[in-house]
């Protein structure tokens, strides 16, 4: 091994060593009846009084309520009570059981929901304060005020619950950003790998069979079988988006690549498959990767299998991935690392299983179905809260970004943000339906080498590789999509209102009318 090598090596044993030198204690501790939390929103009061509650529930317009959820470095739940002279096994934490239960109490009463997960990534936990927990309460109230639009249009509104599926992503309180919490990369990033094959995994198999025995049909069909739209006369009770960002995409992808492997190929050994695949099953409505940070290698037999599926109509993604190219992190970074880490594993077959080992999916030519541009003009788009009357977007005039709408006036002026919202949602639907209407042919697929404009300027477009031959992705059912700076400036820029804006009206047809059956 060169000297280069070995002192690589001996760099990453420190970074090892560092991320798993503190022990930290769980933070949600306080498991309480929904009725029985009443979380302040001020910043400090709150880490005062609700700073180890699950729940948090917000009342109001954008109501919508945050459960927690966390495991430790070997992807356990936390013991609700430490081992003792009279209990001598550890009792694991009651948190998922919390969650379902409180999920089961809504849909017995009656109520549909609209279920968000999010999966964080490096230096974020599940402290009160953390960046990515306020990240998320703010993604919350943005799908709770689309749901005003169902009821403003004689809809019934879904119950937006959101579930934070926390681990230790910061190797020691502080969360100091400098280098010496850098050198934890890849010490993070083996601990995200034990935490994907932990009981991470029985709390999504627990909510997909939620989602099939509440969504079945009295005849006992499964409304999971293919989209449906918000007007049919059975909705489906549970519509669930999760999300996974950075090394919480590792986590995500490894719950999830099975269960999707497993609905892509159902139909591929079947007769009478020659003029397409039936819908196929969404674990899920819809799954997102934002700047996923494992290894390509892993993401490549859902890729074969996606790639063989042959749909016999446009039905919205049931993955997608999406990766900025200013991210350094998963661009820059993790292959360095990788071609360290890897330095004493060969290839086996190809270049491109070398390439694979040592790229993210995101950064690899070969895997990639679409790209999303920022709006065209940047130096307006950067400041614009509102869509002018131009030729590509001028079925969105008046459509005003409700994110940099609350950075202006106040995010508590709630009824002006939900009269924005309303509006903007009215917008989007007539915009996507547009789209359809122009792309779908008479077989109900899409023509091949579509573009798609999204209010607020984001402009996407299919991407096609000549070298694959056969290979069309404009109906494709997992995307891995390339956007830019303008989109997202960073690893971390996931709230981005341009990112945000456009992941709301993707993840909106689900629910179009011309999209179900």
């Amino acid at each position: 091994m060169s000297r280069t090598n070995s002192a690589a090596a001996i760099v990453l044993l420190s970074a090892l060593l560092l991320s798993a030198c503190t022990d930290i204690p769980p933070y949600r501790t306080q498991l309480l009846e929904a009725s029985a939390v009443d979380c302040p929103t001020a910043k400090l009061a709150r880490r005062e009084k609700c700073g180890h509650v699950t729940p948090e529930i917000v009342k109001g317009s954008d109501a919508y309520e945050m459960h927690v959820v966390e495991f430790d470095d070997q992807g356990w739940l936390y013991p609700d009570r430490p081992a003792s002279a009279t209990q001598p096994a550890e009792t694991p934490s009651g948190q998922i059981e919390h969650v379902m239960k409180r999920l089961r109490q809504l849909l017995d009463d009656g109520d549909d929901l609209s279920i968000i997960v999010f999966v964080h990534g490096w230096k974020h936990d599940a402290d009160v304060d953390d960046s990515n927990v306020d990240i998320f309460r703010h993604l919350l109230q943005t799908f709770a005020g689309d749901e005003l639009y169902q009821a403003s249009h004689g809809g019934k509104r879904r119950k937006v619950v959101g579930i934070y599926v926390a681990w230790r992503g910061a190797s020691w309180p502080g969360k100091d950003s400098g280098p010496v919490m850098d050198l934890s990369f890849w010490g993070r990033k083996e601990a995200a790998r034990r935490v994907s094959v932990g009981s991470a995994r029985e709390l999504f198999a627990r909510m997909r069979a939620m989602q099939r025995y509440y969504n079945a049909t009295p005849a006992g069909e499964n409304k999971a079988l293919g989209p449906q739209n918000e007007q049919s006369v059975n909705r489906p009770r549970i519509r669930t988006l999760m999300i996974g960002h950075s090394f919480g995409a590792l986590i995500l992808f490894a719950a999830t690549s099975g269960p999707l492997t497993e609905v892509l190929s159902a139909q591929d050994d079947l007769p009478g498959t020659d003029g397409g695949y039936d819908p196929a099953e969404r674990i899920a409505d819809m799954i997102v990767l934002v700047n996923p940070a494992f290894e390509a290698v892993r993401y490549e037999p859902l890729f074969a299998v996606a790639d063989r599926y042959k749909p016999r109509t446009y039905q919205p993604p049931l993955l997608v991935s999406i990766t900025s190219t200013a991210d350094w992190a998963t661009g820059m970074a993790f292959p360095a690392g990788r071609a360290v880490y890897t330095v004493f594993e060969r290839p086996a077959s190809s270049d491109a299983q070398s390439v694979a080992m040592n790229h993210t999916p995101g950064h690899i030519d070969h895997y990639l179905t679409h790209r999303l541009h920022g709006p065209r003009s940047a130096a307006d788009g950067a400041s614009s809260i509102e869509t002018p009357a131009s030729t590509d977007d001028a079925t969105c005039h008046g459509w005003k970004s409700t994110l940099r709408a609350a950075e202006q006036t106040g995010a508590s002026d709630s009824q002006n943000i939900a009269s924005i919202t309303v509006r903007n949602k009215s917008l989007e639907v007539v915009q996507s339906e547009k789209f359809l209407t122009e792309w779908r042919k008479p077989s109900g697929l899409l023509a091949s080498g579509w573009t798609r404009n999204f209010c607020g300027g984001d402009h996407l477009e299919v991407v096609n590789h000549p070298e694959m031959p056969g290979t069309d992705n404009s109906n494709a059912l997992v995307w891995n999509i390339e956007t830019d700076g303008e989109v997202m400036k960073d690893h971390d820029d996931i709230m981005n209102p341009n990112f945000i804006d456009f992941l709301r009206q993707l993840y909106g047809d689900v629910a179009l009318p011309q999209v179900g059956r």
